[in-house]
């Protein structure tokens, strides 16, 4: 798939959630006498008590990402908190079900897979009070992919749908180190960011609480400590969420194990939602593509992985 198709595919669904999340979220025209019934409870449970299928048969009452039922399973992507209830989580639930129809299980047909893997799992809340779960892994197939991003897209734009939005910021002063820590703030949204993982491989706090907005390159040459600053620019406004969702699933865990290559050039790339919450990632193809990440409240610097090749293009063609 090219940039431009990628960025095209994502731009869609984008789009698509975000006329869903409007339509219904408006007020209905006329109000309802009777009281409401107390909504059942949302929380995560260990394991499911109905079978998937009961998710394509029965009305969801709530859907959000839950941990995954395997303990010690550092592949686990990173995704924002939140729930979707009411008529939303009605509509959500349903186009994840339609999902499933013809979705491979990567365990069982093994094959090649679409990328790394990263692991999450869905919880249902169903009308009859069971919950039913879809478990997935983005490394699996471009469906699990969709998938994920389905549920990812309409919890990141209902969250930007009730925060405020200020005027984006100028271009970032790029680092003369190659760091992570000298390009972040905190905006309205930071305070989602917190982490309350007891252990740092359990964390699945996103890099960014809600869509990109605007995202920064600085290139640098050279390696180690003797890097030049040799270019900077920012990704088109189309193409900023792209990268985010790229980052977010396109890495491997482990460490460098290939011949360093002094001569590639390394990234620090930029994240800012609409709050003016700013998250920075390093990118450093010199060795093997290790991926670095400012994550949390306060930023933090976190070891990723490696990055994918596809990550790494996408950073290197996204100059406008």
């Amino acid at each position: 798939m090219t940039l431009r198709t990628g960025w095209s595919v994502l731009a869609a669904v984008a789009v698509g959630l975000l006329v869903l999340v409007a339509a219904l979220t408006v007020p209905g025209l006329v109000a309802d006498d009777e009281p409401a019934a107390a909504p059942r409870s949302s929380d995560c449970v260990v394991r499911a008590t109905a079978p998937t299928d009961e998710i394509g048969a029965q009305e969801a009452e709530w859907v959000r990402f839950c941990p995954l039922a395997a303990e010690g399973d550092s592949q686990r992507v990173r995704h924002p908190a939140g729930v979707v209830t009411g008529d939303l989580a009605v509509a959500v639930a349903a186009t994840l079900w339609q999902t499933q129809d013809g979705r491979r299980v990567c365990a069982v047909d093994g094959g090649p897979t679409a990328g790394p893997a990263r692991r999450f799992r869905i919880e249902v809340g169903l009308a009859d009070g069971r919950i039913a779960e879809l478990a997935g892994d983005t490394g699996c197939s471009t469906r699990d992919t969709t998938l994920f991003s389905q549920l990812e897209t309409t919890l990141l734009m209902d969250a930007a749908g009730q925060a405020p939005a200020d005027p984006p910021p100028g271009p970032v002063r790029c680092p003369r180190r190659f760091t992570t820590t000298a390009t972040n703030s905190d905006g309205a949204s930071a305070a989602q960011l917190a982490d309350d993982a007891e252990q740092p491989w359990q964390s699945t706090v996103p890099v960014l609480p809600m869509p990109a907005v605007l995202v920064d390159v600085c290139a640098y040459s050279g390696d180690g400590q003797r890097r030049t600053l040799v270019d900077q620019w920012r990704v088109p406004p189309s193409a900023s969420d792209a990268i985010r969702a790229a980052a977010t699933t396109g890495y491997l865990d482990g460490v460098a194990e290939c011949a360093p290559d002094p001569d590639a050039t390394s990234y620090v790339v930029v994240l800012g939602d609409q709050t003016g919450t700013m998250r920075t990632l390093a990118i450093d193809p010199t060795q093997c593509g290790t991926l670095q990440a400012a994550l949390g409240l306060p930023a933090t610097e976190t070891y990723l992985g490696l990055a994918s090749p596809r990550l790494v293009r996408m950073i290197a063609r996204s100059r406008p």
